[in-house]
């Protein structure tokens, strides 16, 4: 009992950073109605400005964005002025002075928040201010990968603490602790005392809750709701910069991206208004993950459960617990910010001509398959996988309504089960590292059980789908991605020791040929047959979305999006409504990452970090979150496929980060200006009005010159000009 009092109590130092973190969310909700997944990544930045100002001989600071021209080669004989990046402070400069400077660049970074993402986007719909959201994450991380790398930094943080010095003796035990686990939570009870009482007592903080309260009131009033909004955005920003650098001594910079997991927790516990519920909502969650992990790594449990409860997994499933909690109990009273107006959820049109499309898109495969050899195999397959994988992103979030961020994390659950399933002790090939374990299943079967595990959990985490919805529903499945990852598939007891490392995959054989993604002779992951056979894959799965639309259940789906209770009084049962949808868009998730695990000779858990799930509904809503086609293009865009290897062909340095840095941009200009319809039905729209413009009768003859014309002929000519134009 000692020991895990002791346990909970050191959870304190983790727990101020989610407090504050916590903090800096309820603050940007309560300006701009906006729960901001970005929160993190703003923390990561301001870290990482933080440790490389104070690097020995550099004293830099990076701006968030990079400079195209030197990087792609071609651009770099045109001698065109650099955009600037990079700033030299000086070298060895004083913590405070470090401190400043990257607080001041958060600030920066929450101003061009406001301005270029959610000021746009304030009268948008909910998918589009999430889109938003998540096109920032993925654009400020790709953009710390370019600018800082991924290399890890080691810095002793705001105060010059490392991970064990000062040792506190914690009270009423004989354990200690770091001393900066204090100052962490002494941090996060000042910065939300100071914020209640500025929030409680100054005017811009009385003006802040009476635009939260009453949009329209308060600009009624003469309080400006879009300034007041920036101003929050900027202050949010801020307090994000402060949890990354107070925190920096803990962690590498590119892990407190996530912690944002946390902190949505902790502010939801706040209701999402309190700060003082969102400050001890944090500290809470840092306790009880430590006890938990304490807890359940005892030696009464036996080595069994200790095995199965790995240390990270059981840290990750506190927040998405307390999410869960608080959305079931209080899911209905959380406050719903009151806007001017709010836009029309994007078109969601119905395929006619499925048929033709489906033979020429299989037509225009075979041919690119039989020209491409080597890497652009390779491309191509990627791309078709992401395809099918996108196709459960149009059923569950362009036809039903549902913004789930887990999808990609239930193709890994079903890889896994595939591999360790079919496994049986020995190696496969002579580089494994080693033979995972498993029962021998035959690889048909044990890829149904994998899609079959996958439609299981896809269930469990649409659960709380039934009394939530739109932003709160993405902030539990965001939750369940990073437990997923960490509680099952790096869970050595459930997938094997393969999930600490690489998972040799078996090879897909049919009629005793190879049909996987991995070529043996090569080396490569460019079998011909396998691009054929996802060829075929994709075509069928993709007529069966179409038909889905065009059938009763695909307008069930459209019901249930537009107006969840106009379609219970229509008779729709909207919960199985919604339990139909999740578990359709988990198979053909669950399918395409056994075809992902095909293609791979070894798996490994990096393969479904939350990232890549996160960049691939960027891709998909760029391309039409609503259609197939938009499925279809999206699988283009993404990194590694084919529209990254023309690129990386004649940009040299074009990489994954690069194209994700292009991707959050493209994402967030999708989000504002086609409202979510993305490049499918823009391009289609185009083409309509071409077609009907084609088709328009020809513009009367011109009367000949000098000939009179009456008020009423003049009149019709001009009505006929009008018209044709």
């Amino acid at each position: 009992m000692e020991a895990f009092i002791a346990a909970v109590i050191a959870g304190i130092g983790a727990g101020g950073v989610y407090a504050i973190l916590a903090v800096g969310i309820v603050v940007a909700f309560r300006g701009s109605g906006v729960i901001n997944f970005a929160h993190g990544a703003v923390a990561a930045y301001a870290a990482y400005n933080f440790d490389e100002i104070r690097e020995p001989g550099r004293g830099n600071i990076y701006l968030p964005w990079v400079d195209p021209i030197p990087e792609w080669g071609v651009l770099q004989k045109l001698r065109l002025n650099n955009l600037p990046v990079r700033i030299h402070i000086m070298e060895d400069p004083p913590t405070w002075l470090a401190v400043f400077v990257s607080l001041a660049m958060a600030a920066f970074i929450g101003a061009l928040m406001h301005f270029l993402v959610f000021r746009p986007l304030r009268n948008a719909p909910t998918l589009a201010k999430v889109i938003g959201s998540v096109g920032v994450f993925i654009y400020l991380g790709a953009v710390a990968l370019k600018n800082f790398s991924n290399s890890n930094r080691n810095d002793a943080g705001w105060w010059g603490f490392d991970s064990t010095s000062d040792p506190y003796v914690i009270p009423f035990t004989d354990k200690t602790m770091p001393g900066s686990n204090l100052w962490l939570a002494g941090s996060a009870l000042v910065v939300g005392g100071v914020l209640y009482l500025f929030f409680r007592y100054s005017r811009f903080g009385i003006a802040t809750r009476a635009a939260d309260e009453n949009e329209k009131g308060a600009a009624l009033l003469g309080y400006s709701p879009q300034l007041l909004a920036g101003l929050n955005w900027v202050l949010s920003s801020v307090l994000a910069g402060i949890a990354g650098i107070v925190f920096l001594h803990k962690t590498n910079p590119s892990q407190i991206s996530l912690l944002v997991v946390f902190a949505l927790a902790a502010a939801l516990i706040g209701n999402l208004t309190s700060v003082v519920g969102a400050t001890f909502g944090g500290l809470a969650l840092g306790m009880i993950a430590s006890g938990g992990v304490d807890f359940f790594q005892r030696d009464f449990w036996g080595e069994g459960v200790k095995e199965w409860l790995p240390a990270d997994g059981i840290r990750q499933f506190v927040p998405l617990i307390a999410i869960i909690i608080v959305l079931y109990t209080r899911g209905g009273k959380l406050p719903v910010r009151g806007s001017i107006s709010v836009g029309r959820q994007p078109q969601a049109p119905a395929t006619n001509n499925a048929t033709v499309g489906t033979l020429g898109l299989i037509g225009i495969g075979l041919l690119v398959s039989n020209i491409f050899v080597s890497k652009w195999e390779s491309a191509l397959t990627t791309s078709l996988i992401f395809m099918l994988f996108m196709f459960s992103l149009v059923v569950l979030v362009g036809y039903l309504g549902q913004i789930s961020l887990a999808q990609w994390s239930l193709g890994g659950v079903a890889a896994w089960t595939t591999a360790r399933l079919a496994a049986d002790g020995m190696k496969i090939r002579e580089f494994d590292f080693f033979a995972n374990g498993g029962p021998n299943w035959p690889l048909l079967l044990a890829a149904i059980a994998g899609v079959v595990a996958a439609v299981v959990v896809g269930l469990l985490v649409g659960l709380p789908a039934l009394r939530i919805r739109g932003v709160q529903l993405a902030v539990v499945t965001l939750a369940a991605v990073v437990a997923i990852e960490k509680l099952v598939l790096r869970n050595t007891g459930l997938m094997g020791e393969g999930a600490a490392s690489t998972n040799p995959m078996p090879v897909l054989t049919i009629f005793g040929s190879n049909f996987g993604g991995f070529n043996e002779n090569s080396n490569q992951t460019d079998n011909w047959k396998f691009t054929v056979f996802l060829i075929f894959m994709v075509a069928i799965v993709g007529v069966l979305v179409v038909n889905l639309r065009r059938g009763r259940i695909g307008r069930r789906f459209l019901a249930v999006r537009a107006n969840e209770r106009a379609a219970a009084a229509a008779g729709i049962n909207v919960s199985q409504t919604k339990l139909l949808g999740f578990g359709i868009s988990s198979a053909i998730a669950g399918i395409a990452g056994v075809m992902f695990a095909f293609k791979l000779s070894q798996l490994t858990s990096e393969n479904f970090a939350p990232l890549i799930g996160l960049g691939l509904l960027a891709f998909v809503y760029l391309g039409g979150i609503t259609t197939v086609t938009g499925a279809v293009f999206g699988g283009l865009l993404v990194a590694g496929g084919l529209n990254g290897e023309i690129l990386h062909l004649h940009f040299d340095g074009v990489d994954q980060s690069a194209i994700n840095i292009a991707g959050g941009l493209l994402l967030v200009v999708n989000a504002i200006m086609t409202n979510g319809e993305g490049i499918s039905l823009v391009n289609a729209t185009a083409g309509k009005e071409i077609l009907h413009g084609l088709r328009r009768d020809p513009i009367p003859p011109d009367f000949p010159s000098g000939t009179e014309t009456s008020t009423a002929d003049s009149t019709v000519a001009d009505s006929l000009e009008g018209a044709v134009v």
